[in-house]
């Protein structure tokens, strides 16, 4: 799953590198990136956005709900929070901290209104679909297909 997560973030890198590597120059001299690989990660990011909050759900599981606030810590429970808390690699506080912001992203009221505003941020996904395969340069791909059933056919 983490994986996943990895997959959609260098997607997303990579249209943003397309984009402005094919950048060109307009009348005015200023570099326009090009739109293509902006418009496909207009359309594929509302749908990771989520899919990267269930997979913190997925891998946060039941602890993103019985996490310990900072209170926690310097109550009667402190010394069970800190014990049972802490990882190898990682003492109570900070993995506290850790599924505090994992909570946020996931379960909490922000998050989900975050998460809705991914969602719509664009436009609606089924006018953004629309607008991309109407402005999608498809003349070139038939052509190219065209040209080699051509050859198959002279062969």
């Amino acid at each position: 799953m983490i994986a996943e997560v990895m997959l959609m973030a260098e997607t997303v890198r990579a249209l943003l590198f397309s984009a402005e590597q094919q950048a060109h120059e307009d009348q005015w001299g200023n570099f326009i990136p090009l739109r293509g690989p902006l418009d496909a990660s207009r359309n594929l990011f509302p749908k990771m956005y989520p899919r990267m909050v269930e997979i913190l759900q997925l891998l946060g599981s039941s602890s993103l709900m019985a996490t310990p606030t900072e209170a926690d810590f310097s109550n009667a429970m402190a010394g069970d929070v800190e014990k049972y808390f802490q990882l190898t690699h990682m003492d109570s506080r900070d993995r506290v901290a850790l599924y505090r912001l994992a909570h946020d992203i996931a379960v909490s009221g922000f998050g989900n209104r975050q998460a809705l505003y991914e969602r719509f941020f664009f436009g609606p996904p089924q006018i953004m679909s629309s607008v991309y395969f109407d402005g999608y340069d498809k003349d070139s791909k038939i052509d190219r297909v065209e040209d080699l059933l051509a050859q198959a056919q002279s062969s």
